[in-house]
């Protein structure tokens, strides 16, 4: 239990109002940035954590001053998405916690995208409690043992009641392999389960910690009464101001990704009743501009960036022009990666989510930095053997309008948007000009996300002979940067809906 936890039962009585910042979606994002959305031309400086460990330190200085209560979490995600986070496994992100004092963290999916064994370390190593209440064995279907189901926070005579919740699709947002002998208990139902749990312990408000997106966090709030405040993450939806359930009156708050901000919550509590009577909330731009960095936590940040990122900023080679990518059509960095995946393992076919493609590459030097930011999901290359058959059926996912559409290389094909889903697709032909043929086994590479299976991408557990290469995206990515520098991609009519010519 951290000073911070402790320091709640220094309270004599129930406080009038009760602090709570929160953090969601950080994915090592530790490192001074620049807000871009604010001004692509000359964006302000954001300090990310050394900013926000300033302003921590203060907003918690505020409710001391004050007789409030304080509280202080992060919803998950954590460490995958940069350098810093990803090599160091997650101990860059630990010490930002532990330096500002967190309260309690709750895992996101990405969050065991290196394993459980790099997870059950970061548990280890945090000063904060790291909740999940629907996180089990597969065997045996309890809670697993270095997760806290649940817990409950005490300010005085005031008791909260703290669950949390990951997503129920996590066996198709990672391998086995990474999640190995885990399992997920369905959203609701666990969310139930534990409202009643905290209420016999005889609790005064619940909090639920999730890492299920804006969308399940209202349906939760809306089927599972008794929910007094949520803290999401998952989607990065950033709310603003919070959102209301109109049913259950469940507030629900989720801040930016990249701890570019910081999300404020001021409950204010009856003190007879114990409930709440009213609230008001914000995020907060962490403007180096507007808020001092804290510098101790800052040189620590900057080692962890040396000893991670050796060779980042060498140039591999140079883009004639800006490659971009696109959600729901062809795109230059889309052909790319796919043209580099086929050709790096000699495939026919190459298949890779518009989704996971993260960056773009700007046009001069192309660095491995600039790799590593296109596929800062850490994805790896699988191989399988399909028929020209299930390639259809596989493209009719990409084209069914319920996600971002599929880049390709090595095929070209036609659909047709307004037909009935899983009838769109009207034409496949090989780069030589021929028809597929549906008979025919074809060498297919995809990345490790595509290939674990999730709802819709089922369709590539059909594939016979899968072979997980263990090669990363990034490293076949740049090895086509050095092979074929200066870089020219263009839309080449690899992929053409009907509906629109």
């Amino acid at each position: 239990m951290t000073l911070c936890i402790l320091a709640f039962y220094l309270f004599t009585a129930v406080p009038e109002h009760i602090y709570i910042l929160y953090t969601n979606d950080i994915e090592g994002a530790l490192l001074p940035s620049t807000a871009w959305w604010i001004n692509p031309y000359f964006p302000p400086p954001i300090g990310n954590a050394a900013g926000a460990a300033t302003f921590i330190k203060e907003k918690r200085k505020e409710a001391d001053s004050l007789g409030y209560g304080f509280l202080l979490i992060d919803t998950g995600d954590m460490f995958i998405g940069s350098p810093i986070g990803e090599f160091s496994k997650g101990k860059a992100v630990v010490d930002y916690f532990n330096h500002c004092g967190y309260d309690l963290i709750s895992p996101g999916n990405h969050d065991f995208d290196m394993g459980v064994d790099v997870f059950r370390d970061i548990v280890k190593n945090v000063k904060a409690q790291v909740i999940c209440s629907n996180i089990v064995y597969e065997d045996t279907k309890e809670n697993v043992e270095y997760l806290k189901p649940y817990t409950i926070i005490q300010f005085g005579d005031l008791k909260i009641g703290v669950f949390g919740l990951i997503t129920e699709y996590m066996k198709g947002m990672t391998t086995p392999e990474r999640f190995k002998n885990h399992a997920v208990l369905t959203e609701i139902e666990t969310a139930r389960r534990f409202v009643d749990t905290l209420k016999t312990k005889g609790v005064d408000l619940i909090f639920a910690m999730t890492g299920i997106g804006l969308r399940h966090d209202r349906r939760l709030a809306e089927n599972v009464p008794g929910i007094d405040v949520i803290f999401g993450s998952h989607s990065a939806t950033a709310l603003e101001e919070p959102y209301e359930d109109s049913i259950n009156h469940t507030i629900i708050c989720q801040n930016y990704s990249h701890l570019t901000s910081i999300g404020f919550l001021d409950l204010k509590i009856d003190k007879k009743t114990k409930k709440i009577i009213g609230y008001r909330g914000e995020l907060i731009d962490l403007l180096s501009d507007e808020i001092e960095l804290d510098t101790v936590l800052l040189n620590k940040l900057k080692k962890w960036e040396k000893d991670t990122q050796k060779g980042f900023d060498e140039v591999l080679g140079y883009a004639k022009k800006e490659l971009t990518r696109a959600g729901f059509e062809e795109s230059p960095m889309g052909n790319l990666i796919t043209d580099a995946m086929r050709e790096y393992f000699n495939a026919d076919i190459a298949i890779h989510n518009s989704g996971g493609i993260r960056s773009n590459f700007k046009k001069g030097e192309i660095t491995y930095r600039d790799c590593y930011y296109v596929d800062a999901l850490s994805n790896t290359a699988v191989l399988m053997k399909v028929s020209g058959e299930q390639v259809k059926k596989i493209l009719e996912v990409g084209v069914n309008g319920r996600h971002a559409i599929f880049q390709v290389s090595g095929i070209k094909f036609k659909y047709d948007s307004r037909r009935p889903i899983n009838e769109r697709v009207i034409e496949i032909r090989m780069t030589d000009g021929t028809l597929i043929n549906p008979d025919k086994e074809y060498l297919l590479v995809t990345n490790s996300f595509l290939a674990a299976g999730s709802g819709d991408y089922a369709v590539f557990k059909e594939g016979k002979e899968v072979q997980e290469t263990y090669t990363y995206l990034r490293n076949i990515i740049a090895d086509y940067v050095r092979k074929y520098s200066p870089i020219d991609k263009d839309i080449e009519g690899r992929i053409i809906d009907v509906a629109h010519k």
